[in-house]
């Protein structure tokens, strides 16, 4: 838990990896695009670790578009943060189911 002042505040940040990519194609047709890899490992790798790196304790990543990619491989936890994996219900993205 990140200390901001004299308060404990717990920082969350919310990732929205849900959508299908489409403009990444042919990248996409078998991984999300948070899955894609730049530099040698996936986007949503540089993001968590850049959002770890600000203090979050803990992400929401809203996932949808070949979710079971992105829950396989990073599961619950990325370096030492909670990681939780709503998904998203439709592809407007206006509903999630936690």
């Amino acid at each position: 838990m990140a200390v901001y002042g004299n308060s404990n505040i717990v920082m969350k940040a919310v990732v929205l990896a849900a959508g299908e990519g489409t403009r990444l194609r042919p990248l996409t047709e078998d991984k999300p695009k948070g899955m894609v890899e730049v530099d040698g490992k996936p986007i949503l790798t540089h993001c968590f670790e850049q959002l770890v790196e600000l203090g979050a304790d803990e992400l929401v990543v809203v996932v949808g578009y070949l979710k079971q990619n992105i829950i396989e491989h990073y599961g619950d936890e990325f370096e030492g943060c909670r990681l939780r994996t709503p998904t998203s219900v439709n592809k407007k993205g206006s509903r999630m189911r936690c």
